[in-house]
């Protein structure tokens, strides 16, 4: 790991994305943007890509002059790369900011973040807010009245990171929405045992704000793609209350090593009470009936990174 955490000086972003070659050079020329004048390093994780993602990322890092690395992970699974990061791939910094390879900060995103945790010294993470989209306005009140982090802007304190690292935490693989797994780390301060649940903890910051180009109603890869979402945020409500009997009152020490071997085995234990009904949550009956398909299989060698050529 190429860090020194006594030597934790500027700003680590983490751009994660899987065939986002329709917005990459845009969320990272955004990036670049928003740290200029700042020491940004960039860390690009493309997990499980198979379209230009990679070369279209290294173009925008070099016109961009960006300090940073772009890295591509074998296995189609954003928790798995945001462990690779958290554990291996991250320099030091004073703030690390978690980007989905779609989105595009503000200009000014990034500095507001790092600005709400100096001003807030009892807060351990910063959230960001969308700008646009039909349920823009719902997301941004609901984050204000209730502090949750949003996976496609968010800031950490490096010594909090340091901290996870420490105590070995990972986020289940294949698990949907890790960034409310990372939420939950930072309301509890690590521990869900007695470390209490502290909404101070998450500052949202509603002037720091990212958008992203809206899925159309026509093209089939938009669709496709939307419907998918659908599915996934089935798998995702499976999964957290799968990993909520998990981590109480046990901790996140007790957190699985894979998010849906761990929810098929709750759902067989009292399959008559968990088992989704297709006409009252159809999505959610369909993730498990994929993760059922998929039969988990561990394969540690698609854990490996390559680094992209040129970048």
């Amino acid at each position: 790991m190429r860090m020194d955490p006594n030597h934790a000086t500027g700003w680590s972003a983490v751009v994660l994305a899987r065939n986002e070659a329709a917005g990459i050079e845009g969320c990272l020329r955004a990036l670049a943007e928003a740290g200029r004048g700042q020491r940004l390093h960039v860390t690009v994780l493309l997990n499980g890509t198979s379209d230009d993602s990679a070369r279209l990322a290294a173009r925008a890092m070099r016109d961009t002059a960006q300090h940073g690395h772009i890295y591509t992970v074998a296995e189609p699974d954003k928790a798995h790369a945001i462990n690779l990061f958290l554990h291996h791939l991250r320099p030091a910094a004073a703030t690390y900011f978690f980007v989905d390879g779609y989105a595009a900060v503000a200009p000014d995103a990034l500095t507001l973040l790092d600005g709400a945790l100096q001003t807030h010294p009892e807060a351990l993470a910063a959230a960001a807010v969308p700008s646009q989209g039909r349920s823009a306005a719902r997301l941004r009140d609901a984050m204000v009245r209730a502090p949750g982090l949003h996976g496609s802007l968010f800031a950490l304190r490096g010594s909090f990171v340091g901290r996870i690292a420490a105590l070995g935490l990972r986020l289940p693989r294949r698990l949907y929405r890790g960034d409310g797994l990372i939420g939950s780390f930072v309301l509890h301060d690590l521990d869900a045992v007695a470390g209490g649940w502290r909404p101070e903890r998450i500052v949202v910051e509603p002037r720091a704000t990212w958008h992203a180009a809206p899925l159309r109603p026509w093209p089939w890869s938009d669709l496709r793609r939307h419907a998918r979402r659908l599915v996934q945020q089935g798998r995702g409500r499976l999964q957290h209350a799968a990993l909520k009997d998990a981590i109480y009152p046990a901790g996140f020490s007790n957190l699985p090593e894979d998010a849906d071997a761990q929810t098929l085995e709750w759902v067989a234990a009292a399959p008559a009470s968990r088992r989704p009904r297709p006409w009252r949550d159809p999505f959610a009956a369909l993730a498990l009936r994929s993760m059922r398909m998929e039969a988990p299989v561990l394969d540690r060698a698609a854990r490996l990174v390559s680094t992209v050529p040129g970048a």
